[in-house]
């Protein structure tokens, strides 16, 4: 069991780990792009979790899935980037990592339960895990916003990049519309493209 997870470890530590945040990007979108062009008609009228059960659902929920797994690999990343700086918040970074774990993780669950209407049960299984994921998301958020304020590694403009990416979360989920669900996914997927090249750049 130790040589299987030092084996993963050295699997995963092959490319720096601020890379995963653009694979996240890359696989996210890429599903999403080709989801779209299988789907026939498809137009900002319909929500996103609309493509999970489309002719191309498969690679929607493949593509969210390994999105999910990614950004987590980033965000633990950003975290003991942070617990390395010795920064005297404990109980905000420790809020942060297990709501930036939760988010991660319930995010790709929302490619293993797809939002099918025909069925109330997968549907209402379906919003609960993503409303989980985004109030996850808005935790740990604020969490990374404040513990950058603090940092010396981190730039007060990156700071304010998270609360920015709330400020896209928040009316979605107080509309929850497919235009204000487009607008919120632009934000996430500019924060995570954002925040792993900047740790790329200042090789974190």
């Amino acid at each position: 069991m130790d040589n299987l997870k030092t084996y993963i470890l050295q699997l995963i530590n092959f490319i720096p780990l601020p890379y995963y945040g653009l694979l996240s990007a890359l696989v996210g979108i890429t599903g999403d792009i080709i989801a779209i062009l299988l789907f026939p008609n498809f137009n900002l009228n319909f929500m996103l979790s609309d493509l999970g059960t489309g002719p191309g659902a498969v690679y929607f929920n493949i593509g969210t899935f390994l999105s999910g797994v990614f950004a987590l690999l980033t965000y633990l990343h950003i975290i003991e980037t942070l617990e390395s700086e010795n920064i005297n918040h404990p109980k905000v970074l420790r809020i942060g990592k297990v709501f930036a774990i939760n988010s991660c993780v319930f995010f790709a669950f929302i490619g293993v339960v797809p939002s099918v209407r025909s069925n109330i049960i997968l549907f209402v299984i379906h919003g609960g895990i993503a409303l989980i994921s985004l109030l996850s998301g808005i935790i740990y958020l604020s969490c990374f916003s404040y513990l950058f304020f603090k940092s010396e590694n981190f730039s007060r403009l990156i700071g304010y990049l998270p609360l920015m990416t709330v400020g896209f979360i928040v009316p979605f989920l107080f509309s929850w519309h497919p235009i204000t669900e487009w607008i919120m996914t632009i934000g996430i997927t500019f924060w995570v493209v954002t925040i792993s090249i900047y740790m790329l750049y200042n090789k974190m």
